[in-house]
Parts: structure tokens; C-alpha cells; sequence
């Protein structure tokens, strides 16, 4: 079978090649390459070590940020590419990270110490398809599986417990049952892994297309570090989910709109602020009354994320939003330019202090102004709004 690796990533196998070291791409470029998918990134793996990587590669750009477990990026053709030396099984600390690193001259032993057999496929032009896993097959049955005993993959790095349940529901297959039955007895190593990463691959579950199921499937594992998320409210929140984009944040807007402490839950997670604001956001305004155009450029005026992520949040929770009613008074606003924010007024702050007001006063009447020009686009003009605040005077 073969495969088509980019020319600046077969230049450095052929590089270690003249150098007399063996090389593949492996993991999940031979994995997505095989099922058709996109592909972001592109993994070596070397018999070379890491000073033989370092003098093979001394005239290209590289970086030593991972030397210390085998691993060196070079730049090829500006594009970042990780090589990492073969390395053996060993004992793990913590349930996440080998004790020790141990080099290693046989690429089966590399690709034994990986998490599932669908990311231990290696390839090179020369050998072709390597899979000493079972991984095409699994590919083919669309089935995520440990490689070799799923409770000792699974206490080596519990990250894997995430990580089958994210490949799972971006992929659409079916967690083995070894496998399955190791992640569902060993949860609760999950305390090991740090907030960040456990984050991370939320996100990634969240945006996968089968996410309700994960959700159904799998919600003892995620009460582990969302214990908040009862089985009612996971039940409660399918509907809406399967009516949502692949957004990560509408989903978990979706997921916690019903509990109290949501912005606890998002703070305890690492949520960034950035993350925190949508979310809370869509939740703080999900039954805000939007039936005519002036509502809508009302709600405008205070939202502070962008309206189509609202929009889209609302018509996922929401079987009575007039979805296409408001897209609609949406793009006329729009496309009129009609104002709904303090910015979109004829006069400003100065406009006002040269009238004789100062501190409080000023924002207060602007604010009134902006209601004002809401209700009548046709007002805001600065000869209308300087006549309409003398009259208030």
C-alpha cells in the first residue's frame, strides 16, 4: 500500500537514510491517511539517537525542547517536524510519565509503547505499511483498542482515558471492550492528570460528531472531573446537542446552563477568560426575549461575544427561537448599518462634555441617546441628539 509523504517530509527520511539510519512517519498521519482524513502534522521515529539526529541534521533549524525523551524538531521547508528516536517500554510514574527513557534499535518496540493500534501504523517508501498491532483492521472496524493489555496502557497514562474517548467520538468508532472495561475501572486516575491537559482533550471530546454518545456511554468517566453533570442533565442536554455546531464552548454552554456554579466549574477546568465569557454569556442570556428587530439591536447593544455564536447556541436549546426570523432582523441591521452600540452614535463623550456635563452624566445620557437612535436609526444625527439632550436638560 502507498502512501504519498510531502516532499519535505520525505527529504529528512531520506536524510537519515544516507546516514544510515532507519526511518518512518508513524502515529496519526498514517492513521488519517488511511481513513481519507486531513493531515496536520507529520511524526518520525528513528533508530538514530539523539546526538546522531542532531549531527544528521546540522545544517537545518532545530529545536532540542524534548532531547531529554528522545525527541528534536526541525524545520523543513518552515514546517515544524518532530523525530524522535525508537524508545522501549519502561516503568511510568504518576500514572502519565516513564520513569526513565530507554533508547531502542527496534521500531516494534517503539510502536508497542504506543496507546492504541490504529497510532502505531508506521511507514516509509522503501518498506511500505508496517502494522505489527492489528491497527488496519481496527481501522477498518472502526474500533479504538489498546495495544496489548488495556489496563496496563491505561495505568501506564491515564491521559489515554480521554484520549480513546476523543478518538472515539471524532472518528465514530467503538471502544473495544477490553478496553472500555480498563477505562471505566481505572477513572479515577484521571486525579493524576493536570487540569490543563484534562481541558484539552474536553475540548477535543466536545467537538467530536459523536458526542452524544460519548455522553451517554461514558458519563461516569466524565463525572470524574465534572461531577456537577448529573445523568439527568446529561440526558436533558442531547437533544440540544445534536442540534449544535462542533463548537466546543456552545456545548459546554449547552451542558452546564442548568447548574448553578457553571463559572466555577469553568475556572476549576482552566478555562481561559476569553472561553469563560462565551460560554457564561450564552448562558446568562438564554431566555432573553427576542421577537422584533428593536429587541434585537436592545440585546445587541449588551452582548459582548459575537452574535452568531448566540445564535446558534439559542437555536440548539431553544425549539421556540424564532431562528430564521431574527437571522433575518439581524442581517437588515447589518446591512443598513443601523446603530446598536455607543461607537455607532452620531456624537460622543466630547460632544457631550462640551454641553456642560461631566463624569456619570455623560455615559447616562449617551446611553440614552443609544436607546433613542434603537428605537429611530433615522435620528442619529448630531444636530437630533445635541436638540434632544438640551430638551432633557
Amino acid at each position: 500500500m502507498k502512501i504519498q509523504i510531502p516532499e519535505y517530509i520525505q527529504v529528512l527520511i531520506d536524510l537519515l537514510n544516507q546516514n544510515h539510519y532507519n526511518a518512518y512517519v508513524v502515529g496519526g498521519a498514517i492513521r488519517n491517511a488511511l481513513l481519507g482524513l486531513p493531515i496536520h502534522d507529520y511524526d518520525l521515529t528513528t533508530d538514530a539517537t539523539p546526538d546522531e539526529m542532531l549531527q544528521a541534521f546540522s545544517s537545518y533549524r532545530l529545536f532540542k525542547t524534548g532531547i531529554q525523551h528522545g525527541t528534536i524538531t526541525v524545520l523543513s521547508n518552515g514546517q515544524p517536524v518532530e523525530i524522535t528516536t525508537f524508545r522501549s517500554e519502561n516503568t511510568y510514574e504518576d500514572h502519565r510519565h516513564p520513569s526513565t527513557v530507554s533508547f531502542s534499535n527496534n521500531i516494534e518496540e517503539d510502536c508497542k509503547r504506543r496507546d492504541f493500534t490504529i497510532n502505531a501504523l508506521c511507514y516509509n517508501k522503501s518498506e511500505g505499511l508496517i502494522d505489527f498491532f492489528g491497527g488496519i483492521e481496527d481501522l477498518q472496524h472502526k474500533i479504538i483498542r489498546c495495544i496489548g493489555n488495556a489496563n496496563e496502557r491505561i495505568d501506564e497514562d491515564a491521559l489515554r482515558i480521554l484520549r480513546a474517548l476523543r478518538f472515539a467520538g471524532r472518528l465514530s468508532f467503538t471502544i473495544e471492550e477490553n478496553t472500555a472495561t480498563a477505562i471505566h475501572k481505572q477513572k479515577q486516575l484521571l486525579h493524576y492528570i493536570s487540569e490543563e491537559r484534562i481541558h484539552n482533550e474536553w475540548v477535543g471530546i466536545l467537538e467530536t460528531n459523536a458526542l452524544s454518545s460519548i455522553l451517554t456511554e461514558y458519563s461516569d468517566i466524565i463525572q470524574v472531573f465534572i461531577p456537577e453533570l448529573k445523568e439527568y442533565i446529561i440526558q436533558d442536554s442531547l437533544a440540544s446537542i445534536n442540534q449544535s455546531p462542533l463548537n466546543a464552548n456552545i456545548r459546554m454552554a449547552i451542558l452546564l446552563k442548568d447548574i448553578s456554579n457553571a463559572k466555577e466549574i469553568l475556572e476549576r477546568l482552566k478555562y481561559s477568560g476569553a472561553e469563560q465569557t462565551v460560554i457564561l454569556s450564552c448562558i446568562r442570556n438564554s431566555e432573553y426575549k427576542l421577537s422584533s428587530k428593536i429587541e434585537l439591536k436592545q440585546f445587541l447593544s449588551t452582548l459582548n461575544i459575537p452574535f452568531n455564536t448566540y445564535h446558534q447556541y439559542r437555536t440548539a436549546i431553544d425549539p421556540n427561537y424564532q431562528r430564521e426570523n431574527i437571522h433575518a432582523y439581524y442581517q437588515e441591521v447589518q446591512n443598513m448599518h443601523e446603530p446598536y452600540q455607543l461607537k455607532n452614535l452620531a456624537i460622543n463623550g466630547n460632544t457631550v462634555k462640551e454641553l456642560g456635563y461631566q463624569g456619570k452624566d455623560i455615559k447616562d445620557i449617551l446611553q440614552r441617546c443609544l436607546n433613542a437612535v434603537i428605537e429611530n436609526p433615522e435620528n442619529n444625527t448630531i444636530e437630533y441628539l445635541i436638540n434632544m439632550i438640551k430638551r432633557t436638560d
